[in-house]
């Protein structure tokens, strides 16, 4: 079949009628604003509008699928299409496989409301969230008149579509206009006309009645003034809009007719191979809710619950969709097969199990002090997730347990590389065989603590270990400031709040001492002072403290500051925070401070993190420490894969 044309008033009168929807297969609403004007200004200049792809077929096989009707009132706070639910009005519908951004703009700009929420409210004012519709500036045309007395169109300027309220668009009748030196020049009159209205032109409108109706709506003598004075073109850009809406065939379209699915997946991920691609997780998960009744919605509701926990993550579908397979006890790999029909309803009936597995994990992880910038591998949290499934309980051991495996596999960045089969490994260990109902194999969870000493002895592919060296432990030591360094320092401090209080990395010695000035003033050899810098961010240096006590110790020298406590508090922040017994707590004591503290941190990372203590002689070789940080910093973590997912 080839390509067909018809025109955009038709195809948002379809729309509104209840004839297109948008198919399972689809992203939510992604465009803002500004993007909408840009296309309603494109097609004021009749740039190329791009090709749509249809999916035509009759209301009996509609109905074996999942569809969704299109955004008409957009709400930043709830951007979900609305499923479409009963029985279809008309004997064919259309599901729209490519465009659906596009004519989702054009529906709200012509038929719906916007609304984002305004800048320097606050999420919680109601009045944060104004709907708006959009308008058209008839006094900011960009045309100018040439030699010949024609109209034409000036390239440099837009026309000047906005989303404004009613009330905005009605009391915005001028703007200031500002001269070259920045003084105020001029107020230059608006006009603001409802984009919207020009569905309801007849086919030959009569744009001098429109035009004079306008100047009877103004407010302003300066209004109808300039009205009048820009007659000529206001007429041509109303003449403009209504043939772009009304009789160009600016939708050019690719009908197809399948019933299957599969092939129309197919044609979905052909087309959408270039511009902006829908990602692997995208398609998949359009699939499998497809045929999940309310799964996106189920979906889509435990994510916001889940990204809301604590100081914020950012899972996403995919994270979502892993989980779902590993704790169905499904394939671990994630690609479609996986989600045949059997697996996707064995999700579906477990959906409210896994749910409150994955709530439970997060729920942990912000109780450790983690938020989306903290963790590292989201993977690496699925088989807690799957330990909390299979019935584990959240005591104190398990709690300690699931803390330290945690921080152990994103310190050695197992996650890095071959997850499924990391993922695989572990699951087998953390389940055992039993026999169901049927005379089936069923799995039931092999513990019911999570003991971090039982992981360990989990035999883990390609050389991946959990385990922790005196090696690694020099290393963390000497991490910076930052993801990797919170990891340490939560080992170090496991008695805070972190899900009450929001701590901060903070430098023992404040990092505003480590200057040039500084240095002279000391009396510290220039050939040192890279060394002072070098180790101003490392753990040693650094302590938790929450935000409040930090902006009471801001760059107040630490001696100072640690002075002004009571005895008691003193010896109780030394005890809390590892400082070393008589040590000179003054900043030019720098050097001696960072080494007994990093010694005292070392001792105590020995014995958290259970690793057996080394012979003198060894332990004079590993601290022989030139003075050069070789810790992997952010950038290079992330690209040894201790970053990655």
């Amino acid at each position: 079949m080839s390509y067909q044309k018809t025109t955009i008033k038709k195809v948002i009168e379809d729309i509104d009628q209840n004839k297109i929807y948008l198919p399972a297969l689809q992203r939510k609403f992604v465009w803002n604003k500004r993007q909408i004007e840009l296309l309603f200004d494109s097609l004021m200049r009749n740039y190329p509008f791009g090709t749509f792809l249809f999916w035509r077929l009759h209301r009996k096989k509609a109905e074996n699928y999942v569809f969704y009707e299109f955004l008409k009132e957009y709400d930043e706070r709830n951007p979900y299409n609305r499923r479409k639910t009963g029985a279809f009005l008309h004997e064919e519908i259309v599901g729209v496989l490519d465009g659906q951004q596009r004519l989702s703009s054009m529906y709200i700009g012509l038929m719906g409301t916007h609304a984002e929420k305004a800048r320097y409210k606050r999420v919680s004012n109601p009045n944060a969230y104004e709907k708006m519709c959009l308008y058209l500036n008839l006094l900011s045309l960009p045309y100018e008149i040439d030699e010949e007395d024609n109209i034409k169109i000036n390239e440099e300027q837009n026309f000047e579509f906005r989303f404004l309220t009613e009330e905005g668009a009605r009391s915005s009748v001028t703007r200031k206009v500002t001269g070259e030196n920045g003084t105020f020049s001029e107020e230059i009159p608006m006009f603001w006309m409802k984009v919207g209205k020009v569905l309801s032109w007849r086919n030959e409108p009569e744009f001098d009645r429109i035009v004079d109706d306008f100047q009877k709506q103004c407010r302003t003598e300066a209004q109808k003034e300039a009205i009048l004075q820009n007659k000529r073109f206001i007429k041509r850009a109303l003449d403009t809009l209504h043939r772009r809406m009304h009789r160009d065939e600016l939708i050019n379209y690719f009908e197809v007719a399948r019933d299957d699915l599969e092939d129309i997946l197919k044609i979905f991920v052909r087309v959408n191979s270039g511009g902006t691609v829908l990602s692997k997780t995208d398609l998949l998960f359009s699939t499998i809710v497809a045929t999940w009744d309310n799964g996106r919605e189920q979906i889509e509701k435990l994510l916001k619950k889940i990204n809301e926990k604590g100081d914020g993550f950012s899972f996403g579908n995919e994270y979502l969709m892993r989980c779902c397979l590993v704790l169905s006890d499904g394939p671990v790999v994630y690609k479609v097969n996986s989600f045949k029909s059997e697996n996707v309803e064995k999700i579906r009936n477990e959906w409210p199990q896994i749910a409150a597995a994955i709530e439970k994990t997060v729920d942990l992880l912000a109780e450790f002090g983690f938020n989306g910038s903290v963790l590292s591998s989201q993977n690496a949290t699925i088989i807690i997730a799957y330990f909390l499934y299979k019935g584990g309980s959240i005591n104190k051991e398990s709690k300690e347990g699931i803390q330290k495996y945690l921080i152990h596999a994103l310190l050695n960045g197992i996650y890095g590389s071959q997850q499924d089969q990391l993922i695989t490994e572990l699951r087998k260990a953390f389940r055992e065989e039993v026999k169901n109902d049927t005379n089936g194999i069923a799995y039931r969870g092999r513990y019911r603590d999570f003991s971090f000493e039982d992981v360990l002895e989990i035999k883990l592919p390609q050389q991946k270990s959990l385990a922790v060296t005196e090696d690694d432990i020099e290393r963390f030591l000497h991490y910076k400031k930052g993801l990797g360094a919170f990891l340490v320092l939560s080992l170090l401090y496991p008695q805070l709040r972190y899900n009450e209080v929001i701590f901060h990395q903070d430098h023992i010695h404040p990092a505003t001492g480590f200057n040039e000035e500084k240095y002279r003033e000391m009396k510290i050899p220039q050939d040192q002072w890279q060394d002072w810098y070098d180790l101003r961010d490392c753990v040693p240096n650094l302590q938790l403290m929450s935000g409040r006590q930090n902006s009471t110790k801001n760059a107040t020298p630490f001696k100072e500051w640690f002075m002004q406590m009571d005895e008691s508090d003193r010896t109780a922040f030394s005890k809390n925070n590892y400082l070393p017994d008589d040590v000179d707590l003054d900043f030019e004591n720098f050097i001696v401070f960072f080494k007994q503290r990093k010694e005292k941190l070392r001792l105590e990372l020995r014995k958290v993190l259970k690793v057996q203590a080394l012979t003198a002689g060894q332990l004079a070789v590993l601290t022989d420490w030139d003075g050069h940080n070789d810790e992997i910093d952010e950038q290079e973590y992330a690209t040894s894969g201790g970053f990655s997912e």
